[in-house]
């Protein structure tokens, strides 16, 4: 991409390239230099940037001066020395914040002068520079492009720390951890940060998902020993009794490490603060006893697993909320698991809590999250996680037009606005479609209406009255703007939409694929043959025909005949409670650790579980794993 000069700066220089050209842009900027202050930027544009030293772009300037001095000076030269005055002006002029005119000196410094006559410093230094004006931008995958060249290892020699630390803001601006860490274990083998500075390093590796696929670049001694320690903690999260067979295993190989210190002090702390006792609120009578009580027998499948925590459970139908501190101190435990109504955990005192409790609420408030306790974490199996990950995923699989059908009804508003405000991130919201419906007739007419069959069949109308007895063969046509329809309501609404979707697809264009939530998953035996064909959803693996416990999941239905998969899911949500409060430690110290739970992939965001759910198809009446790849 090459940077564009401001449209004034074009209505005065001529389209056609010469010396004078150049002298004139110099002349024309020198100027504007002169009057310009630094310009206001819009910082609605620009994301949070991560917590990183911004780098200020000083590099390739020798001296102090100021850019209306080094663009008289590049007036005055040629060759080398005209192309670094020039880069040096641009360099200066982001230094002060004058983004406009460097943007206006970096594109002449492109159009005008090619690679081939810029030294490799000179030229680096104006890759440089265009990644830093492509940063200001919040263009990400502009600065990557950019950025690329001055990366190589053993070619690029001009520029690496800076460029380093620039590639790193890019990153973290893209969530992109594991590939920010790679980077910043390049600037410690070059030097460029001190071995014993740990927190430099581990500020950025702690967030790493995935440790065994670090694509470190010529690993070292010193590299190798932070990746495969931080496999090793990964795994002692996993399995906490094996947690000191591979520390040892470890520090044979890496025992001089500068991350010794930590390593240890992570698992001494982890050994320490291992749960020991929980007790847990749940609605085990009254109006949502069925509900409490599946999320209990999850519990106790969990446990029966990873027997290490003793659990009391205590019904909150008959529950004194006042009574909790006293309950805690009775049964002498340092865990607190519950409420499940969401009501209710606004009756829990926070304030009454002892500081150092591991706090699980199984729900989240309505509102702002209010964070009383340091280890206190909210775990919720909402539908709005659903909603946002399949915007995500829709706009990940190049999507760019999808229409969202929602019962007329404040949760459907609720939700479809969940899929706006998620959509709205990615790309311009103006390319979403709603349509909302209540009743069967509704759905037809709505359907019809957003693929623009009513009007089709309108201008069809038209054209046989204007035709008089001429015979006019035709067939409506839905619109082709639409890529993807994401279905809000639940299985019934599902199934009455999907033929409608169907039957109004004009039979010469491609099928438009339809997503939908966990809602529209159903027991096989309460599916017709076809009725859901090709819908994709989401939902918690453990429900899913082919995750490796899934026998359990049958047998348990089996056994609770009553259940469907809303029961089920709770059960899932129970098991997965005392899983997170097992690996609570481990989850706050390494964030970008992962566990796999019966309800999805789970990790943790400050003091939110945010759950990753698998996708799914039917496939006729059967429910299959879904295998589209995002673009």
């Amino acid at each position: 991409m090459a940077i564009q000069a401001s449209d004034k700066l074009d209505a005065i220089v001529p389209n056609i390239y010469s010396a004078k050209k150049l002298l004139i842009v110099i002349t024309v900027l020198t100027l504007s230099a002169c009057a310009s202050g630094p310009r206001q930027v819009d910082s609605s544009r620009k994301p949070a940037q991560p917590a990183v030293t911004d780098v200020a772009p000083q590099v390739g300037i020798s001296d102090q001066r100021s850019s209306r001095e080094w663009l008289e000076l590049a007036q005055q030269s040629e060759g080398d020395q005209r192309n670094e005055a020039l880069l040096n002006a641009a360099a200066q002029f982001q230094r002060a914040g004058q983004w406009q005119h460097a943007a206006a000196v970096l594109a002449q410094s492109q159009n005008h002068i090619p690679n081939s006559e810029l030294t490799q410093a000179h030229l680096h230094l104006r890759q440089y520079l265009l990644a830093q004006q492509a940063a200001h931008e919040s263009e990400w995958q502009q600065v990557d492009l950019f950025l690329r060249p001055l990366l190589t290892p053993r070619v690029s020699t001009h520029f690496g720390d800076e460029a380093l630390q620039l590639a790193i803001r890019s990153q973290l601006a893209q969530d992109r951890w594991d590939q920010a860490s790679v980077y910043q274990l390049q600037r410690l083998d070059r030097g460029d940060i001190a071995a014993d500075d740990i927190d430099a390093v581990w500020s950025l590796l702690q967030h790493v998902r995935e440790p065994e696929t670090l694509d470190i670049v010529e690993p070292t001694q010193l590299t190798r020993g932070w990746q495969q320690l931080l496999v090793t903690l990964h795994q002692a999260a996993a399995d906490p009794n094996a947690g000191q067979s591979l520390w040892q295993r470890w520090l044979a190989q890496f025992e001089q490490h500068p991350a010794t210190s930590l390593a240890e002090g992570l698992l001494e702390e982890a050994d320490e603060r291992a749960p020991q006792k929980a007790l847990v609120l749940l609605p085990l009578t009254g109006q949502f006893a069925e509900q409490g009580q599946a999320v209990r027998d999850g519990m106790i499948m969990a446990l029966a697993q990873r027997p290490e925590l003793a659990v009391t459970i205590v019904d909150t139908q008959s529950l004194d909320f006042a009574t909790i501190p006293e309950l805690l101190q009775q049964e002498q435990a340092d865990v607190l698991i519950g409420p499940l109504l969401k009501d209710n955990i606004a009756r829990v005192d926070a304030s009454a809590l002892p500081a150092q409790l591991q706090w699980l609420t199984l729900n989240e408030p309505t509102g702002n999250l209010t964070v009383s306790l340091d280890r206190q974490r909210f775990y919720a199996l909402d539908t709005e996680t659903e909603v946002r990950q399949a915007a995500q995923h829709i706009h990940a699989l190049g999507h760019r037009s999808p229409l969202v059908l929602f019962p007329q009804s404040s949760r459907g508003e609720s939700l479809s606005q969940v899929f706006s405000d998620t959509w709205t991130q990615l790309q311009d919201s103006g390319s979403l479609s709603f349509g909302t419906y209540q009743t069967p007739d509704d759905m037809k007419a709505t359907v019809q209406s957003q693929l623009g069959v009513t009007q089709s069949e309108a201008r069809i109308w038209q054209v046989k009255i204007a035709a008089g007895k001429i015979i006019v063969d035709s067939q409506a046509r839905s619109r082709a703007d639409i890529d993807a329809i994401y279905l809000v309501g639940g299985v019934e609404q599902t199934r009455l939409l999907k033929p409608f979707i169907d039957v109004n697809i004009a039979p010469f264009m491609q099928p438009i694929p339809v997503y939908a939530n966990s809602g529209s998953h159903t027991l096989r035996n309460d599916l017709s043959e076809n009725d859901l064909d090709a819908v994709h959803f989401t939902d918690a693996p453990w429900l899913l025909p082919e995750h490796p416990r899934h026998q359990q999941l049958e047998q348990l239905i089996e056994l609770r005949k009553h259940w469907g998969h809303n029961l089920a899911r709770l059960a899932a949500f129970g098991h997965d409670s005392v899983l997170l409060t097992q690996q609570g430690y481990w989850l706050a110290a390494l964030p970008g650790l992962t566990v796999d739970g019966l309800t999805g992939a789970l990790r943790l965001d400050t003091n939110r579980v945010l759950r990753e759910l698998q996708w799914a198809r039917y496939d006729g009446h059967r429910v299959v794993t879904d295998n589209e790849a995002a673009n």
